[in-house]
């Protein structure tokens, strides 16, 4: 009888490892909380981009972080919430914003990205449906020196073939003429691609039904039974799902999810927001980056999407108009032609957040057969194909997991372990 294997969340995440162990042969469940159709896997830019694959506490965000304080439509925000969990996150991360710990994380994604275009590949390959499109990206600035700083942020993933090319105001908008003059300086980024999240979430949950995977939604996990150190069921919605492997892949709940199985993590939601303009006022054919906005622009096949801010204090999926502004404002700082009062279908999402801006993937402690799949920021679009292969090579154990050790180690879930003497 084949192993059976229990997946918790229907996100990208969840979807991707469901598909991976299937193809291998594996029964898989996955079980899902809602229709398996909300979340940050559908409302999020869609970018496949491991050259912005870096950590968010970085040297220097303190500071910024400072000087936003005050602006409500700022890109980053901290909302004052005396929540003891929050508080602690956010002084983890700021001990994580230094050179040292920066430049660590940058080079253990790196390794993690070296094979994301040969495995999103491998998807259409198989006849994992969704829309694609593989023009290269390009990022537009206000200021010569903003360029500099990320072109030299960018220069280690040149090593994976991910590279930037310097452009002028003037060659960018040969490119993409809807830009203005606010953009006068700018970069290519060829190898980089975009994708419609929704279709990918469909199509991978498509595949897995091809492939013979069960689907329970609507049905919040509530309790984790073990026996000694391995987990035998888990009760969702009212039943009791039995499995011989168990993944926690619930986005912005891996905290909360991993406290009930036993061991707690540190992730925390990073809200975003955006919006869906189908006014096809401004018309784009790359992914657009507003650099300093940080603001992504996706061109898709109905629509021209928008996404940006990232803000910590909020759980809740409401939308705070003034941030969801300032979003807008720099879209037409930079693309003269979209109207202001174009109709915007917005949305949040929330991210799960890693005080070192690492996702978790591996074994939970003191588990024998529970994995983690969760944390990946802004990057789980980009990053849940090679998730995939290395939460299926660690259940699968033996040779195939030495094979991912040295490039999964940096993100094991055995990092936020308390520190004994």
């Amino acid at each position: 009888m084949a192993v059976h294997t229990v997946v918790i969340g229907a996100g990208v995440i969840g979807l991707a490892t469901a598909y991976r162990l299937a193809r291998a042969g594996a029964a898989v469940t996955v079980v899902d909380a809602s229709d398996g159709e909300t979340g940050a896997s559908v409302h999020n830019a869609g970018w496949v981009t491991p050259i912005l694959s870096a950590p968010v506490p970085a040297p220097g965000m303190v500071g910024k972080a400072l000087r936003w304080m005050l602006r409500r439509d700022s890109p980053l925000r901290v909302r004052p919430v005396p929540r003891p969990e929050h508080v602690r996150f956010m002084v983890a991360m700021l001990r994580h914003c230094n050179v040292r710990d920066f430049n660590r994380g940058l080079l253990a994604l790196m390794r993690l990205n070296e094979r994301t275009i040969e495995l999103l590949d491998r998807y259409e390959q198989d006849g994992v449906r969704f829309e694609s499109h593989s023009p290269g990206q390009l990022m537009a600035f206000h200021a010569f020196e903003t360029r500099r700083e990320y072109q030299h942020a960018m220069a280690p993933l040149e090593r994976i073939g991910h590279t930037a090319e310097q452009l002028t105001g003037d060659e960018l908008r040969d490119l993409e003429p809807a830009l203005g003059g606010h953009a006068r300086a700018g970069l290519l980024c060829p190898r980089e691609r975009h994708l419609d999240p929704v279709s990918l979430v469909k199509g991978l949950k498509d595949r897995c039904r091809d492939l013979g995977v069960r689907f329970v939604f609507d049905s919040p996990v509530e309790a984790v039974t073990f026996r000694g150190t391995e987990a035998v069921s888990v009760l969702a919605g009212g039943a009791a799902i039995d499995g011989d492997r168990f993944v926690l892949a619930v986005g912005a709940r891996t905290g909360r999810l991993a406290r009930l199985a036993g061991f707690a993590l540190p992730v925390q939601p990073g809200k975003g927001y955006g919006f869906d303009d189908t006014s096809g006022a401004a018309g784009l054919r790359h992914s657009v980056y507003l650099g300093e906005a940080k603001v992504a622009v996706t061109p898709l096949s109905d629509r021209l999407r928008f996404a940006g801010t990232m803000e910590f204090g909020s759980w809740g999926d409401g939308i705070d108009r003034h941030r969801l502004g300032g979003i807008v404002r720099s879209a037409r700082e930079f693309l003269p032609e979209f109207p202001a009062d174009a109709p915007r279908a917005a949305w949040s999402g929330l991210r799960p957040m890693t005080p070192d801006g690492l996702p978790v993937i591996g074994r939970l402690p003191g588990r024998d057969n529970v994995f983690v799949a969760g944390g990946h920021g802004m990057f789980g679009v980009t990053l849940s194909p090679v998730t995939a292969e290395i939460i299926a090579a660690q259940i699968e154990g033996g040779k195939a997991a030495e094979d991912v050790a040295a490039v999964a180690e940096p993100f094991t879930p055995l990092r936020f372990a308390p520190k004994r003497p």
